[in-house]
């Protein structure tokens, strides 16, 4: 199995700081994973509504995301904090969170304008919107070149301060650690992945690509898979307990779904199992 990567993910402190770091500037902050997955935004902030209007109206999300790609790119290439005009001609920056010299994720600030800026080309817009554009255009903003370079030196100071608390990084197996010990804990009751993605701050996404790539399984096969430990450990303890028994105590809501999920993983059917487990039992009784 390969190295584990530097996991992404956001802690309270982190989420704090940020959203007051938005809040600050009236703009849109936005962690990503190193696959470019966005994770969580600044007290959930929404795209703005010039950018909402840019997808709806003119059908710019595809480029928007593609654009994104580029940028996070760069900024790993160029290992610092860039500032770019988008396709709709508003500002954004995108800063690459590295520990220990390796890019864990990245952070996007925007959306925003910078004094200065020549307007966009409204001629080619649509008539139908042109006028909702403008509005919500001005409305955005708007940084002089002096206080941008403010905006990311405080930027700058804030990735570094998270990056040497590693208040944002997970290695690889302390993260499966975490797992298996939540499912560990839960494997009887009835939990979904969702669940323990909220418990562990992660997204549901980020968990099942990072199992998937990892450990080849899924969180439904470890659940599994720990349903049939206890149940195993059951019989171990009381060989006498039957199918249904067991079942439903180590968290199946179906027998015979059960059996067929025993019979799959370990080869033979339950009943087997329980019968080897009571002549284990009487051999060493005798």
């Amino acid at each position: 199995m390969s190295s584990m990567p530097m996991e992404l993910f956001l802690s309270d402190e982190v989420q704090g700081l940020l959203d007051d770091f938005a809040s600050l500037l009236d703009v849109r902050v936005t962690f990503y994973s190193l696959a470019g997955e966005p994770l969580r935004r600044g007290k959930e902030m929404r795209n703005c509504a010039y950018c909402s209007l840019v997808h709806e109206e003119l059908s710019g999300f595809s480029r928007c995301v593609s654009m994104d790609c580029d940028k996070q790119r760069e900024a790993v290439q160029r290992s610092e904090i860039i500032n770019y005009r988008c396709h709709a001609g508003l500002h954004e920056c995108i800063a690459p969170v590295k520990v220990r010299g390796r890019t864990a994720g990245f952070v996007m600030i925007g959306q925003f304008r910078i004094d200065g800026d020549e307007e966009p080309d409204w001629s080619t817009i649509p008539e139908k919107c042109r006028e909702k554009l403008k509005k919500a255009y001005f409305e955005l903003p708007c940084f002089t070149g002096e206080k941008l370079q403010a905006v990311l030196g405080v930027l700058k100071t804030l990735i570094d301060y998270i990056a040497v608390r590693e208040l944002a990084v997970l290695q690889g197996d302390r993260l499966r650690n975490e797992i298996d010990l939540y499912i560990e804990k839960h494997a009887a009751e009835d939990i979904r992945l969702p669940d323990m993605a909220r418990k562990l701050g992660r997204s549901v996404s980020t968990i099942s690509q990072f199992l998937r790539n990892n450990y080849q399984t899924s969180f439904k096969g470890l659940l599994l898979d720990a349903r049939l430990k206890i149940a195993e450990k059951m019989w171990r303890d009381d060989p006498g307990a039957t199918v249904a028994e067991v079942a439903f105590a180590s968290g199946f809501c179906d027998q015979f779904y059960f059996s067929r999920v025993f019979s799959r993983r370990r080869g033979m059917p339950p009943g087997k199992f329980r019968s080897q487990m009571r002549r284990a039992g009487e051999i060493i009784d005798d």
